[in-house]
């Protein structure tokens, strides 16, 4: 995955994740817990949505992407911007 966050709900962490579709397919995703939530066709290096709205554990959420010549994703947990978390392979 390109960005992780991570989100503690009742004790519970709950992993979520984008990949941007640099891959093959140029399909990018949102996945929360390893389960799919939403897909979308890439057509460049970050091309994803404006906004994304889900939920985590029926709480609300939402990626934004924000920027043009150096986009990043902004996720908004509960309505606070989460910090990206950094996995090492």
């Amino acid at each position: 995955m390109d960005r992780t966050w991570s989100v503690e709900i009742e004790g519970k962490k709950h992993l979520v994740e984008v990949d941007y579709g640099r891959n093959s397919s140029q399909t990018g995703k949102l996945s929360v817990d390893g389960k799919e939530l939403q897909t979308w066709k890439n057509a460049q290096h970050l091309d994803i949505p404006k906004e994304i709205t889900f939920e985590v554990e029926g709480k609300p959420a939402v990626l934004r992407a924000m920027g043009f010549f150096k986009p990043r994703i902004d996720f908004y947990f509960e309505g606070q911007l989460i910090k990206t978390t950094l996995i090492q392979n």
